[in-house]
């Protein structure tokens, strides 16, 4: 009877979290969690207990209060008890809530083990991006996977406690936004506050340092004289793309100078925006120690209060006058500094770290880790008008801040040499997708700068090395050698090249990225005459790796000016072999909202007529990126202009769902994903109205080579050359992660560029595509190849979700295989 009872209850509120089709042993195993709710909740203290019995997800429970004040936070604790990260998943309704976009859903991953995850119950916004008003009316804690393994301790509302005696703490912010706990809420119209101030609200950061006021020139707290502890928060975490970027500021509270800086522009490029490249993950510490910190700007000092007053002066660039947060405290205090182990502690817990366990090596290694087709004797296979990717890998058991690494070019037995580039790989956290909400630790950030590499005994180091193999390379042995000595040891390590006879061809599909310059190029006027350079050195990098096109930064041509420097950039283009089809991604979606259609479409004209008979690059004019339904009409609309035959405007479009399906017929270009249904039978049918390229697929490595190939998909783009979310050293500062494939630095123009990984793995898809290209062009010619061209065209799955299941290992059987013809 009893059983019926939770049996009954339970399925008559577990649609309402979301859970459809579940099994009846799935419900009853609940019920004993949601009965347990319907009793009122218990308070203990500041804290009013919603549960405080071990159970598993889901709980539900119904808000009885009408709000809560700021500073009020959830805060839900447990046990991941299963091997793997889970999902913790907490949805908030309130009366106005109908659908997904119109509730608060926040995710949380939970690694194994003891976990604490906190939400702001202030501040909150849909997902639809809203603000979510008060009064709540229902809490869903779930996790993703029913049976997860989480069990939930305890969850409770926490209120701030009552701050120590002589104490002041202010959040300064929106008022719309969550205050952190025991701070009081300052907005722009606070009586402290002097200066033209604008309120910030960003998405990343824990309560106290995501929001603040920026263009304060004074501050004025009365307060009793007598010296005193002044603590700041000054760093604005920027958002998307933007990051704040002062070069002077000053800071003195009653005579005292906080702060003082003057910086030159270089020097705010290494110093501040390139900051995140002095410490390294797990090498120097977790992730509070290599991002949190250092994204504080927390400032202490000791103040003399005198006729009752503190007063803060701030000065400087607009950004530079600052505020997040304050706290001023007797000099023995400790509230600041445990505000401070307070926000670890939440970053820590929100940011899960997935890491590869690593025991330390008993003596100095240096080991070949490369992942490359090789012949019975141990030689790398490469061929001419090529780069070859190698990798090795050192161990070291003891930490060295100066190891001397050379890496020797292979030479032929005649003493001619090839060409290496190096880099090593400095760890950072990241996030293992853009959207996720937790972090790897990863030795992706491939650095240049080989005079700077060190040893530690709590990670591997691994050297990137690049042989260039030319056209011109006479094919034969050629051997190199990697020399390593540290504290007193040598190590050395042969490699060996064999050139092939071969020469793969271009690519003669477009495959790339999208390229922008860096933005500081834009924040600073005196570097803008950089741009072009910085580009160029782009190209040349992009072009040397095989890639045969780009979606650049082309100027908008809304003035006469404006035309002229975009035939300039289509020229540098050409200039670097980027001479076919390109898109325009963001020109003309800037010209229809400034100036409308009927002006847009004149300027294009003019274009044209610039343009004409100079043999520039082909452009695709992007309408439309993912849209709404309610964008689709005025779409439609604008393609019906721009394909006017008058006119003969190519357009482009940017599909990631099934729903926007309609417009694949307006578009002479049609870019799709893996948000559709992504066949070869599906890109057959939206080439009867396009051309049809693939653009930022989950595994570029298969996507951009054996699977475009096979797909019959005729180019593929990857998002994004060089687009960090605000720092490009914190993967936590914003609703995505850092995608970036080339890396900024101080020089507009290095001689080797810091890059991703990533980089190199989308350059071993143009490979793997220039040897099928290779084998289609002597199939007419080599029975052999046309029957393995029929063979690859069986094995390799025509549907992106069987083709995604392809390993590394397999992709290079593949080549393998395809590079055998030439010994046979």
């Amino acid at each position: 009877m009893g059983q019926a009872i939770e049996y009954t209850l339970a399925k008559s509120i577990w649609p309402e979290a979301g859970f459809i089709g579940t099994s009846t042993r799935q419900l009853i195993a609940v019920a004993a969690c949601i009965v347990s709710l319907i009793s009122p909740f218990s308070a203990t203290g500041n804290d009013i207990l919603l549960l405080s019995e071990t159970g598993s997800p889901p709980f539900i429970h119904t808000f009885g209060q009408a709000s809560f004040e700021n500073g009020s936070e959830l805060i839900i604790s447990g046990n991941n008890g299963s091997s793997d990260q889970q999902i913790l998943i907490v949805r908030i309704d309130n009366e106005n809530s109908s659908d997904y976009r119109s509730r608060v859903n926040q995710e949380f991953t939970l690694s194994p083990g003891p976990f604490e995850v906190i939400l702001p119950l202030s501040g909150l916004k849909t997902s639809g991006r809203q603000p979510f008003k008060q009064p709540y009316t229902k809490l869903f804690v779930f996790s993703a996977d029913m049976w997860a393994g989480i069990d939930l301790e305890k969850i409770r509302i926490s209120s701030a406690a009552r701050l120590p005696e002589n104490t002041l703490a202010l959040d300064f912010g929106s008022g719309s936004s969550a205050a952190f706990p025991g701070f009081e809420a300052i907005g722009k119209n606070s009586p402290y506050l002097k200066g033209k101030i604008t309120e910030r609200v960003r998405t990343s950061g824990d309560s106290l340092i995501r929001d603040g006021i920026a263009g304060v020139t004074s501050l004025q707290i009365p307060w009793p004289d007598g010296l005193w502890k002044l603590s700041l928060w000054t760093q604005d975490q920027g958002e998307w793309e933007y990051l704040p970027h002062f070069l002077t500021r000053q800071i003195i509270a009653n005579g005292t100078t906080i702060v003082d800086e003057k910086l030159t522009r270089e020097q705010w490029i290494n110093d501040v925006y390139l900051a995140g490249r002095k410490k390294e993950g797990s090498i120097d510490g977790d992730l509070w120690a290599s991002v949190g910190k250092r994204r504080s700007d927390f400032i202490s000092k000791n103040i003399r209060v005198t006729n009752g007053m503190v007063t803060i002066d701030l000065t400087g660039d607009y950004d530079a006058r600052y505020l997040a947060a304050l706290v001023l405290e007797p000099l023995d205090g400790t509230y600041a500094l445990a505000t401070q182990e307070k926000r670890r502690e939440r970053l820590l817990n929100q940011w899960s770290v997935v890491t590869e366990p690593y025991t330390p090596a008993d003596t100095l290694t240096l080991e070949d880790i490369s992942q490359q087709v090789t012949d019975d004797d141990a030689f790398y296979l490469a061929a001419r008008n090529t780069l070859l990717n190698l990798a090795f890998e050192i161990e070291s058991p003891m930490d060295d801040v100066a190891p001397a690494v050379v890496v020797s070019p292979p030479k032929s037995s005649d003493g001619t040499s090839l060409t290496v580039i190096t880099r090593y790989g400095h760890w950072r956290y990241e996030r293992p997708t853009p959207n996720a909400t937790s972090l790897i630790l990863d030795d992706s950030y491939l650095r240049s700068d080989l005079e700077s590499i060190r040893l530690s005994s709590k990670r591997p180091r691994r050297l990137h090395v690049q042989v260039e193999v030319p056209a011109e390379a006479l094919p034969g042995d050629y051997s190199g050698m990697i020399q390593l000595f540290s504290r007193g040891e040598l190590r050395l390590l042969d490699y060996k090249v064999r050139v092939l006879p071969t020469r793969l061809p271009e690519l003669d599909t477009p495959v790339g990225l999208y390229l922008e310059p860096p933005p500081y190029y834009q924040w600073f006027k005196a570097l803008q005459g950089q741009v072009a350079n910085t580009t160029s050195c782009d190209l040349s990098l992009l072009a040397s790796h095989g890639f045969s096109t780009v979606a650049p930064a082309l100027t908008t041509p809304d003035t006469e000016t404006g035309r002229r420097a975009f035939i300039q950039q289509l020229k540098q283009l050409d200039r670097f072999g980027f001479n076919d089809q390109i898109l325009a991604y963001a020109p003309l979606k800037r010209l229809l909202r400034q100036k409308g259609e009927t002006a847009a479409i004149e300027d294009l004209k003019q274009l044209q007529q610039l343009s004409k008979n100079q043999n520039l690059p082909e452009i695709y004019w992007s309408i439309f990126d993912e849209p709404a339904n309610d964008h689709v009409a005025q779409i439609k609309n604008t393609a019906r202009l721009l394909n006017d035959n008058a006119l003969q405007f190519n357009t482009a479009g940017h599909m990631n769902h099934d729903h926007q399906a309609e417009l694949a017929e307006v578009t002479d270009l049609l870019l799709i994903n893996h948000g559709t249904e992504v066949t070869e039978d599906n890109i057959s049918h939206w080439q009867e109205n396009s051309t049809v390229w693939l653009y930022n697929m989950p595994k570029p490595t298969i996507a951009a080579g054996l699977f475009l190939w096979r797909s019959g998909a005729e180019g593929y783009l990857q998002w994004h050359g060089r687009m960090p979310t605000a720092d490009p050293f914190d993967p936590t500062d914003g609703r995505e992660g850092d995608v970036i494939y080339i890396y900024p630095s101080v020089s507009p123009c290095p001689t080797t560029r810091d890059i991703h990984r990533r980089l190199l793995d989308l350059h071993e898809a143009t490979l793997d595509l220039r040897w099928l290209q290779w084998l289609e062009d002597i199939s007419p010619r080599q029975t052999e190849a046309k029957q393995m061209l029929a063979e690859l065209r069986a094995e390799i799955p025509p549907q992106w979700e069987r083709a995604a299941l392809m390993t590394e290992e397999r992709r290079m059987e593949i080549r393998d295989k395809i590079i055998s013809i030439i010994s046979r």
